[in-house]
This record gives structure tokens, C-alpha cells and sequence, in this order.
């Protein structure tokens, strides 16, 4: 990658996916007797494609990072390397440097409030384009809120975790229900920005994940309703797959790999407080299913960068 590429937010989703591979194998290893190794090297992974990613996106100046933020399609992937941090910090660091992931996390807490306030103030001003707004609008509220709760609680910040969830609530109840009033009575998104229709998947299982270390005691009737939440929107992806097949890979299928990967840790978390029959080979299914189709989108942007044709197709989304 050099600076004269285009390299827009939507790539942070290669980190964020990584991220959150990364965060569930730490999870079943420590949960459903796993090698922690798999869960730390790709935790190392992660953290060396989003320095790369961070520092290739900053060289652009200014000027390009204010651009982007005024980009419907893309301006909402600026929170992406924020929840990058969030997840390998309280995921996958907190174990091993329960320290250093505590200050990373409240540096991520800062900065996520600052880029999520500052790109709703941006919103608040309107001129938003319809055509390309979509469920990654709902990225920034939802996705600091609950995301960066989840961190907080890790960490043993559980006054902040507190007041990040109802940052995610709000946003969710205010925000989320924009996205799906395009997608339900508008022309159909462009067939790039389709990916990130599997973004709803996300505030279930985030906002699910958020509550079981903030919430003591048994499942009550909030952690229930998401998980109903949850399977509501398993089911609507399983409807959207015909419309993904069409599709030729691109980026934006990155998109694909963090909402699946939490929801999974989502299950994880409700297998272990219920201890079903086979709950630990069930485990196992789910994260090989994960890491199969992370493995698959990282085999293709692999093959596409090797033939020059990924940074291409970024560079048109972007545009």
C-alpha cells in the first residue's frame, strides 16, 4: 500500500474482523478448554493490519479524513478502528496485560466518544445522500456504545461500561431504525454497499455481549429479548444469502466478518451459562464456522491485492 492508493474507512473493516476472530477464539479457549494461542496470534494480526491501516490513512491529511466523514457510504467506518481497539484490548489483552488494556481501553473510550459525537453533529446538519446510507449508519451509536461498554466491563470500569450501554441503547432506539426505513421503502443499495446490510446482525449481539458483564444475576427479561433480537435477525440473514451469492467480491465483504463473529461469541456466552448436552462440541462448530468464513474473505482480498484489483474497487467505492 503506498499514500498515492485510495485508501478509505470501509478497509478498517479488515481489522475490525480480525478483531473480533481474534476476541471469540480468546473466548472458547478460556471458556471451552481451547489453545489460547490461536486467539493471540490473530490478536497480533489484527493489531499489525490496523497499525498499517492507521498510519496509511492518516498520511492522506485532513482534508481526506474530513471528506470521508461527510461521505454517507463511507463516513460511519471512521468509528471501525476505535472497536478494533475496544475488542483486542478487552478480548484479547486484558489476560495477559490487564494493565496496558486498561488505558488502551479508556484512550479508545475518549476517542470514540469524540469521533462518534462529532460525526453525529456532522449528520445533525444534514445532507446526508439516501441513496448510499445504509446499516452502516448505525456503526458509530451503536457500535461505541455497546462495543466500548463491553471493553469498560472488562477492564473493571463498570460505572463507564454503564454509561457506554446507554449510549448504544439510545443510538440503537433513535438511529437504527433509519437504515432499515431505506432499505424496506427505497431503491435497493448499490450492489457494493450490499455487504453491509449483514451490519444488522451486529446490534443484537453487541448490545447482548455488553449485557452479560454488566447485568448480574440470571438472564432477565432485557438479556432475553435480545437474544430473541438475536435469532430474529439470524433468520433475515439466512433470506439475504440468494442476494450475496449475486454478488462479485469487493471490500465492502469484510463486512461479513465481525457481526458474525460476535454473534457466535453471543451463543458462546449463552452456552456457557446454560451448559447445554454437547455445549463444548457446539462451541467449537460455531468458531470453525467463523474462522472458515473470515479465512475465506482473507483467501480472496489476498488473491485480489496479488492481482491488483482490491485497492482498484476501494478506490471506486470511495469516489
Amino acid at each position: 500500500m503506498t499514500t498515492a492508493v485510495r485508501i478509505p474507512p470501509t478497509l478498517f473493516g479488515m481489522a475490525l474482523g480480525l478483531a473480533g476472530l481474534a476476541g471469540l477464539w480468546a473466548f472458547a479457549a478460556a471458556t471451552f478448554a481451547g489453545p489460547p494461542e490461536v486467539g493471540e496470534a490473530l490478536g497480533v494480526v489484527a493489531a499489525a493490519v490496523l497499525a498499517i491501516l492507521t498510519v496509511a490513512y492518516l498520511r492522506q491529511g485532513p482534508r481526506r479524513i474530513l471528506g470521508d466523514a461527510r461521505d454517507t457510504a463511507v463516513g460511519p467506518f471512521l468509528v471501525a478502528p476505535v472497536l478494533a481497539a475496544f475488542v483486542l484490548a478487552g478480548g484479547v489483552l486484558a489476560p495477559h496485560a490487564p494493565g496496558l488494556a486498561r488505558a488502551i481501553v479508556i484512550a479508545a473510550l475518549v476517542a470514540g466518544l469524540l469521533v462518534c459525537g462529532l460525526l453525529t453533529g456532522q449528520w445533525l446538519t444534514g445532507g446526508l445522500d439516501e441513496a448510499t446510507a445504509g446499516p452502516a449508519l448505525i456503526l458509530p451509536g451503536v457500535g461505541i456504545g455497546f462495543v466500548g461498554a463491553d471493553a469498560a466491563a472488562t477492564v473493571g470500569l463498570h460505572s463507564i461500561a454503564q454509561l457506554f450501554f446507554g449510549i448504544g441503547a439510545v443510538s440503537l432506539i433513535l438511529i437504527g431504525s433509519v437504515p432499515l426505513n431505506r432499505l424496506f421503502f427505497r431503491p435497493p443499495l448499490a450492489p457494493q454497499l450490499v455487504p453491509t446490510m449483514a451490519i444488522e446482525l451486529a446490534p443484537a449481539a453487541v448490545a447482548g455481549n455488553a449485557y452479560f458483564l454488566i447485568h448480574s444475576g440470571p438472564p432477565d427479561l432485557l438479556l432475553l429479548g435480545l437474544a430473541g433480537y438475536a435469532a430474529l435477525m439470524v433468520v433475515a440473514q439466512l433470506r439475504l444469502l440468494p442476494l450475496y451469492r449475486t454478488l462479485s467480491f469487493s471490500p465492502s465483504f469484510w463486512a461479513f466478518t465481525f457481526p458474525p463473529a460476535n454473534m457466535a461469541l453471543f451463543a458462546l456466552r449463552w452456552l456457557q451459562l446454560e451448559h447445554p448436552a454437547g455445549s463444548r462440541s457446539l462451541a467449537w462448530l460455531l468458531v470453525a464456522g467463523i474462522t472458515a468464513l473470515v479465512g475465506a474473505i482473507a483467501a480472496r482480498t489476498v488473491l485480489a491485492l496479488a492481482r491488483r484489483t482490491f485497492l482498484t474497487r476501494t478506490a471506486a467505492l470511495a469516489n
